[in-house]
């Protein structure tokens, strides 16, 4: 059966189970530099189960965001595929959402209009349905009150939840954060990470996260994936042995300590190779 673009507004409500596979094979990126190729990723292999959270940590420069930004379609790859269920990304695909560093939104829209702008651009339901999904995703990241408000009138870290409800409200199968938490306070960037696990038991997307923080990619995900220095390369993928929901409790106990030291020492080597 044919979805009306009213009946997709519709179930923007925020359902569980939003989730679906992603799968990266065999994909590597080389650009074109003066003074001849420059590889920036080996081929990489990485598969997401629907509703799965990954973390990607790594020196910086090693093609973390490179990677992201191939399954996003913004950069082509230079060789392999990258699947969403069962169909390539060949170029920018709804179904895929992304969430940068920097704030990717409009200073001069208010929090509602920029959560609405997505919304618009796909011309999905009618403008009352529009409104009701923007408001659901303002209302799931913290921000209702604050639908009038611009930008500037705006801590970083409410900037950073504009972003992700403006991400969130398209209803991307797959979301994908770089660096989202990165130019944040350390108190609010703790308090955007439950913000972030309370958004994903809600909606049951599969997220893939790159983060400089070896605590940050252990709280938030299922796995971690470490990567090597340019070339960029999977050096492996730990499974978090944590259960969900996360507490504050599991940020300093034995297990994520063991598991940090392993990670750090994985990038330290990968750094030295």
């Amino acid at each position: 059966m044919t979805t009306s673009p009213s009946e997709k507004v519709s179930a923007l409500a925020i359902k569980k189970g939003g989730g679906v596979e992603l799968s990266v094979k065999g994909v590597s990126k080389t650009f074109a530099g003066r003074d001849g190729d420059v590889l920036a990723l080996t081929p990489i292999d990485l598969s997401l189960a629907p509703g799965e959270i990954v973390s990607i940590v790594g020196p910086s420069g090693c093609g973390k965001s490179t990677l992201l930004y191939m399954i996003a379609g913004l950069l082509p790859t230079s060789t392999g595929t990258i699947t969403v269920g069962h169909d390539n990304v060949v170029k920018p695909d709804p179904r895929v959402g992304i969430v940068f560093q920097e704030f990717r939104i409009f200073p001069w829209k208010t929090v509602m209009d920029n959560v609405l702008f997505g919304l618009e651009l796909k011309g999905l339901g009618t403008a009352q349905e529009r409104l009701q999904a923007a408001q659901n995703y303002i209302r799931l990241v913290g921000l209702q009150g604050a639908e009038n408000r611009y930008p500037k009138e705006l801590s970083g870290g409410m900037k950073q939840r504009v972003a992700i409800a403006q991400t969130l409200a398209c209803d991307p199968e797959v979301v994908l954060m770089d660096e989202p938490l990165g130019s944040v306070d350390s108190l609010t960037r703790q308090a955007l990470q439950d913000e972030l696990l309370r958004i994903w038991a809600a909606s049951g997307k599969t997220m893939l996260i790159v983060t400089h923080s070896i605590e940050e990619a252990i709280y938030l995900g299922h796995r971690v994936l470490v990567m090597s220095q340019q070339p960029g390369r999977v050096v492996d993928t730990l499974d978090v042995p944590l259960p969900f929901p996360r507490t504050t409790e599991m940020r300093t106990c034995e297990a994520v300590a063991d598991l940090r030291n392993r990670i750090w020492a994985m990038i330290k080597d990968g750094v030295k190779a």
